[in-house]
């Protein structure tokens, strides 16, 4: 990935984590993208030279077709696993196999370096990528939920107490 390509990526990238967890509920929408800087930085501090991280630009005949970013190491130090890290279609070039394929190129440059599991996260509302990570064998091992909670103000007030 060029210095250019990277740039890029990396405004792509902390936009739509940022907007993610923005529609996740986890950060407020003012906190966001400062948050998704900082921790893509943290992650990535010299860019895709950062030892451990691969961060690539994938291409068929027809030029770019995505990018995939991959951590050598899961992030939670499960052993002999890398990690999904970001992976991507253009947008105008989804619909037509490749994210199935750029997953599967992801598979083979992990299981080159020797490590036997691929993990990743992926959002509950994000059907499509759910589906195509389930079509491509890889199943739930853990699995975050939440519940937002509307307290009433007769509540408290009745109550005597904060929940």
């Amino acid at each position: 990935m060029t210095p250019e390509e990277f740039h890029r990526f990396r405004d792509r990238v902390v936009t739509e984590y940022a907007a993610d967890q923005v529609r996740a509920g986890t950060w407020s929408l003012m906190e966001a993208e400062s948050l998704s800087r900082a921790g893509l930085d943290e992650q990535l501090p010299k860019g895709p030279d950062t030892p451990g991280q691969l961060v690539l630009v994938a291409e068929d005949d027809e030029g770019p077709i995505g990018e995939l970013w991959l951590g050598l190491k899961h992030p939670r130090g499960v052993p002999d696993t890398a990690w999904i890290q970001d992976i991507d279609i253009t947008p105008s070039r989804r619909g037509h196999g490749l994210g199935r394929a750029l997953l599967a190129a992801a598979e083979q440059l992990i299981a080159e370096r020797g490590i036997s599991a691929l993990g990743l996260n992926v959002f509950g509302d994000n059907e499509a990528a759910r589906g195509l990570y389930a079509s491509a064998g890889y199943e739930v091992v853990t699995q975050q939920m939440r519940k937002q909670l509307l307290w009433e103000s007769t509540f408290s007030e009745t109550s005597g107490h904060n929940p």
